[in-house]
């Protein structure tokens, strides 16, 4: 296969034997999946040269298994897998039994749609070619080590003055507009549309504030709450809720079942979101800056 094998096998030999002066990776896990099995072989060989566990999958369904058996430290996913499509793996594997886990999409999609679902999902892209490994290993290392990196990136965090709040809404309109109001506070703000979206984009961004919707059609509130506060990297992020419509009686229950007990929602903001309300609620759990 020209997009993995073009370089050879002498080109591969000499890259194990040339002395290594980068960190060993042993002890962390790796599910590959892909249909291509040159590929799956070449990568299997590479990863378990760094020094990882790996564990492979052909399609879609074999790489949901994996993770939740594995319990992996990062999945490497193609796109086009024959039974399952790679983005809809990502999506599964949001659900709350798993354990959150960094995506490498490695695709040969080059087109901005890919590109931007990818950024959407919070999932990182490879492009597959006659060069990958040099593109595809220091992400690696990226993601599995950061760890070991954590106190300089809290360091550089904290020299930051402006706080990161992220809002969450499918309404792409009453989601511009709060960001707008935020950001006039110079406030650091991002943004996502849907609660599995705002769980992923938390996990790498990790901001100081969410404040959500509740009644979204992909992914609620409920469901966003529920996966920041059982998931320990997350767990402490503060999470605002506000209804973006009339609720229903169940809905109601749920906000209020949400709101009760430790460790759930911080406040709720009734329907209409005046900005004097949110931007009053979001004093109470940083410290804007006082320019503002």
């Amino acid at each position: 296969m020209e997009t993995f094998g073009s370089h050879g096998a002498e080109e591969y030999n000499t890259a194990m034997s040339a002395p290594q002066s980068r960190p060993n990776l042993e002890g962390k896990t790796v599910v590959i999946a892909d249909d291509d099995v040159i590929v799956l072989d070449y990568l299997d060989l590479r990863c378990r040269h760094l020094g990882l566990r790996v564990e492979t999958a052909t399609d879609g369904l074999r790489a949901v298994l994996k993770v939740g058996k594995a319990r992996p430290d990062l999945l490497i996913l193609d796109l086009n897998l024959p039974d399952v499509e790679g983005f809809k793996v990502v999506e599964r594997l949001a659900d709350p039994k798993f354990d959150p886990v960094p995506v490498i999409i490695l695709t040969g999609r080059s087109d901005d749609p890919t590109k931007r679902r990818c950024k959407d999902l919070n999932v990182y892209y490879v492009h597959k070619s006659t060069d990958t490994w040099s593109d595809l290993e220091p992400l690696i290392f990226e993601l599995l080590l950061k760890d070991s990196i954590k106190p300089r990136a809290v360091e550089a965090r904290q020299a930051v003055v402006a706080p990161r709040i992220m809002l969450v809404d499918d309404d792409a309109q009453r989601l511009g507009t709060l960001v707008q109001t935020l950001q006039k506070y110079q406030l650091d703000v991002i943004s996502a549309s849907s609660g599995v979206q705002g769980f992923l984009v938390a996990l790498k961004t990790q901001p100081d504030l969410i404040v959500t919707s509740y009644d979204m059609e992909q992914g609620s509130g409920h469901y966003l709450l529920s996966r920041i506060k059982s998931t320990p990297s997350t767990q402490h992020i503060p999470v605002v809720v506000y209804a973006g419509k009339r609720l229903d009686p169940g809905h109601v229950h749920s906000i209020q079942r949400d709101l009760r007990g430790r460790g759930q929602a911080a406040a709720f903001i009734g329907k209409p979101i005046d900005p004097a309300t949110l931007i009053a609620e979001v004093r109470r759990h940083v410290t804007i800056p006082s320019h503002s």
